[in-house]
């Protein structure tokens, strides 16, 4: 998956991946643990999901702008280390080709 970071450290988007892989992603890492995460929902912005990591507070939240998602350090601390290995988790994934380019083709239309 591609990832744009905006805030190093702190935060960073995740444009092209569907709410699922990106879990499915984080969740691999150890050490992560989801405290709260939505398997299913019915809107596509009602998306969010709070999880921990080597004792820090991060969530997962949708960008209702454009529709991508981002991963933010919950209390807006930087947290180099930390966003680093979950940024590179995150680019290593791989998602679905064909909802990557549902979504592509999707935030363009609305954008």
């Amino acid at each position: 998956m591609n990832t744009e970071e905006h805030n190093p450290g702190v935060s960073f988007r995740v444009p092209f991946a569907t709410y699922r892989s990106l879990c499915r992603a984080i969740s691999q890492i150890p050490g992560v643990s989801f405290a709260k995460r939505r398997s299913f929902f019915w809107s596509g912005l009602d998306v969010h999901a709070d999880f921990t990591f080597n004792g820090h507070n991060f969530e997962i939240q949708i960008d209702e702008w454009d529709g991508a998602l981002w991963v933010l350090s919950k209390d807006q601390q930087p947290l180099k280390t930390e966003m680093g290995i979950l940024k590179s988790a995150v680019e290593q994934s791989k998602s679905s080709p064909i909802f990557s380019w549902f979504r592509s083709v999707f935030s363009s239309t609305y954008t």
